[in-house]
């Protein structure tokens, strides 16, 4: 047999029946071919080039998710994919009725706003598990995210290129996303998930390709596939990101500390490099973050630690293997120096301290990570931080140091392995090995996630040890697990969970929990309709009951029974009540930061209302109440709040948020002396306000401002004993507990992204923290007080540039090619 022929015959079929299968392809397995091509198509949103005119395989037919799942598109769309050697193509025909209906708000590179948006899916791994995702809104402003496991990661940022055109009724997209932008496996055929996805803001529609079926268990399991794609290589994936940036400080002093100001410049830089076709090195050279936003400070009178938001780029972007169980916290690396709030207790009397840093300083992070065909995933974080020192001025006037915080290796390694039908199973090792006599920790854990019985059911399970070496010359070993089973499809949900943590559990080297030595067991159901019905487009509801125990001693804490509905009407008005309750007293083990003694709280009852105006208006506004109250009369807690948006056109907006709360008759802890525990009767009142504006000039230059003033003042009324049964004693307590916290703070920058990944920034950063002893009037008084109080403002510039060596390499060859055939004319 003449295998030749056979091929031959067996490509001319293929290419007969090409478009008989594209075109079923759009009603039943929802399969798109990819055209290789030579000759690559300009992007400039105008698909006017032979290749898009050659394919025959587009996808359309795209169905609804909302606001009517299940339904055919309101408008047509199609989509064609091209690739060659270096990229994959993505060709976009978006029809509707007029240009005047498609929206096209400016915003800055990351957020859609209020504009009509084109998406891209590809799951590289055909994994139903990972996905990127690259879009393009009407104006042309880009957004790139990674879609994990454990969530959405669009901190992600890759080089790739994309135009828009608009005529008198459709528009148009054009993307060219390179093979270095992408993980995928080293086989000869490719096979991806593929999804696509089309945002119609003037009737808040969202269309995918694949129908998304809300009744189903998961987004990135009902994709469709991208077949075509063959004898691709991963390219050298090299990038580096070297940046500039100058620095401006000033202080404007205080009776203690008296003003300065200086500058500094530093420079660094970023590497990505891809290993193989699977696995890629992080690393980032003298990092420099004092460009991140600034964090939402708050009084803490709680006896649990505040979890801040990480806004370093290095630590947001790609952690998700690091994450997989919840055992990562990277604000611990650079965070808080170990004995930060021991320095009071280590000086004398009459020692005066000079300065106390807050953070410990980064020298320089590295990660590698990537999954293997198998789809196993293997991740490896290693960052290290220098000594960090107190400066203390004694009597005499002479000034020494003392170590808050010695040199440290973070250490994580995480192992995670895809199984059939969306499910895994991970282990994470995180270790901190510190230089000198401070303790090291290390932590191991895992996870596993089943989906059961066609994706109707899931089983979830947890575990970890942790252990702490040379503390006080001993060693501290705990332990965690928690098992969960719930049924996650269709219309009737429900779960039930348990979770447990021994009382010398502790992962916060590393990770973050508030308190360990908690038994809770909670289950809930809920019923979910998805499908327009009355005068709501989707609707649903929940009830959930959580009991819990302490660990050591074995004893009852607490029982909570909560009960919430949501739905969104048909004019796009969202409304959701909530209440919940305490059918009993409460045993509070963390309250008096004392082993063995605990406060008894009494039952309360909850509820809690949010309201949404249809976002698609010029004005729209989102408040909320929360009140809840106590079977002790006159204690009683309230909470407002309203949040405005207001659009102005296409490149102008404004936002905010107005929040207050009053605690009336809250009772906490105070202080502790010997084994005396000093409760006080206190009223808390916090104002929390921010206001937001943006300018956008274009899709590559934006402007943004963010004020946000946040006040909180603790009136203390009375104190008492906290009594051996958990009640409250009388008390000779005389000290002044009275606490007036106020944080201010400004972020205003100025962005202009002249290439793919390479940006200016400019960036003016105001703060103002004050705790005080006593309390203002008003409201008003103490923002006087704060605008007069001693202030640190910083000016920064900052250049980074993206060079890609693949696009680099693909701009020379294009270059010379031109060169030459100019050359021959």
């Amino acid at each position: 047999m003449n295998f030749r022929i056979v091929r031959l015959t067996f490509l001319v079929v293929i290419v007969l029946l090409l478009p008989v299968l594209c075109i079923a392809q759009n009603y039943f397995n929802k399969e798109l071919y990819a055209l290789r091509i030579t000759d690559p198509p300009k992007i400039d949103g105008v698909l006017d080039e032979k290749a898009w005119s050659a394919v025959e395989c587009v996808a359309t037919n795209f169905i609804q998710r909302s606001p009517k799942p299940g339904t055919p598109a309101s408008q047509k769309t199609e989509v064609k994919i091209l690739y060659d050697n270096v990229s994959v193509y993505v060709g976009a025909t978006l029809y509707d009725v007029s240009k005047d209906s498609i929206l096209k708000e400016f915003t800055r590179r990351d957020d859609f706003g209020y504009a009509d948006a084109f998406t891209v899916y590809f799951d590289t791994y055909d994994d139903d598990l990972n996905a990127f995702e690259f879009s393009v809104s009407a104006a042309g402003v880009q957004v790139d995210t990674r879609r994990t496991p454990v969530g959405d990661d669009r901190s992600w940022n890759a080089g790739w290129l994309s135009a828009v055109t608009i005529d008198e009724r459709n528009w148009y997209v054009e993307m060219e996303i390179p093979f270095s932008a992408l993980r995928f496996p080293k086989t000869p055929i490719q096979y991806w998930g593929l999804n696509f996805n089309r945002k119609i803001r003037r009737k808040n529609e969202s269309d995918y390709w694949n129908e998304i079926n809300p009744q189903k268990n998961g987004f990135i399991n009902q994709f469709g596939r991208l077949s075509g794609i063959l004898n691709v290589k991963s390219p050298v994936r090299l990038s580096v990101s070297p940046y500039i940036s100058s620095y401006y400080n000033r202080y404007s002093g205080d009776a203690e500390t008296p003003a300065y100001a200086g500058n500094r410049i530093k420079g660094g830089m970023d590497l990505r490099y891809g290993i193989n076709d699977a696995f890629t090195l992080d690393m980032i050279l003298v990092p420099d973050f004092g460009q991140v936003i600034s964090d939402n400070k708050v009084l803490n009178l709680s006896p649990f630690e505040v979890q801040y938001n990480e806004n370093r780029q290095f630590f947001k972007e790609g952690t998700e293997l690091f994450d997989k169980g919840g055992y990562f916290y990277s604000r611990r690396i650079g965070g808080k120096p170990l004995h930060y709030n021991d320095v009071d207790d280590l000086i004398n009397e009459k020692d005066e301290i000079i300065s106390n840093p807050t953070e410990s300083s980064l020298i320089n992070a590295t990660k590698i990570s990537g999954r293997t065909r198998g789809g196993l995933g293997i991740g490896v974080l290693n960052a290290i931080t220098s000594a960090t020192y107190a400066t203390v001025r004694d009597e005499a006037g002479e000034t020494y140091e003392l170590q808050t915080s010695p040199f440290s290796n973070y250490n994580v390694l995480a192992l995670d392995q895809n199984l059939k039908n969306n499910s895994f199973v991970s282990l994470v090792n995180t270790s901190v090995i510190r230089k000198g006599e401070d303790y090291d920790a290390n932590l191991t854990a895992g996870s596993a996630k089943f989906q059961l019985l066609r994706n109707q059911y899931t089983l979830n399970a947890r575990g970890a040890v942790s252990q702490q070496y040379g503390i006080e010359g001993d060693n501290l070993f705990g332990y965690m697990t928690s098992i969960s089973f719930a049924k996650t499809a269709g219309n009737f949900r429900s779960y039930l969970s348990y979770y447990m943590e021994n009382d010398t559990y502790d992962p916060n080297d590393l990770g973050f929990i508030r308190g360990n030595n908690e038994v809770r067991t909670s289950g809930g159901i809920g019923y979910n309709i998805y499908q327009p019905f009355w005068k709501l487009l989707s609707f649903s509801s929940d009830l959930r009951l959580n009991y819990r125990r302490l660990y050591k001693p074995s004893t009852y804490t607490g029982t909570e029974i909560e009960a919430e509905v949501e739905g969104t009407f048909k004019n796009f008005f969202y409304l959701f009540l909530g209440m919940e309750s305490s059918p009993t007293k409460m045993y509070d083990y963390f309250e008096p930061r004392v082993a063995g003694r605990y406060f008894v709280r009494d039952k309360y009852n909850q509820w809690r209302m949010y309201i949404h105006t249809d976002n698609r208006n010029r004005l729209a506004l989102g408040s909320y109440i929360v009140y809840r109250n106590y079977d002790v009369r006159s204690r009683e807690n309230i909470s407002l709040g309203l949040n405005p948006r207001f659009r102005v056109n296409n490149r102008l907006s404004f936002s905010g948020s107005i929040n207050f709360s009053n605690a009336r008759n809250n009772v906490g802890f105070t202080d502790k002396t010997d084994e005396v525990i000093t409760f006080g009767l206190r009223n808390i009142q916090t104002v929390n306000n921010i206001f937001n504006t943006k300018f956008t000039f274009n899709n590559k230059m934006d402007l943004s401002f963010r004020m946000r003033h946040y006040w909180s003042e603790a009136d203390y009324k009375d104190y008492f004993t906290l009594g051996e049964e958990g009640d409250l004693l009388d008390s000779d307590y005389n000290e002044n507990a009275d606490r007036n916290y106020n944080a201010f703070n400004i972020d205003m920058v100025y962005t202009y992204t002249f290439a793919p990944a390479s940006e200016i920034s400019v960036v003016w950063k105001n703060s103002v923290n004050s705790d005080e002893d006593f309390l203002r009037e008003n409201y008003f008084k103490n923002v006087d007080q704060v605008l007069n109080s001693p202030q640190q403002n910083s000016i920064s510039i900052r250049l980074l540039y993206f060079l890609d060596y693949s696009m680099l390499t693909k701009k020379l060859k294009q270059n010379a090619s031109e060169e030459k055939l100019y050359t021959t004319l």
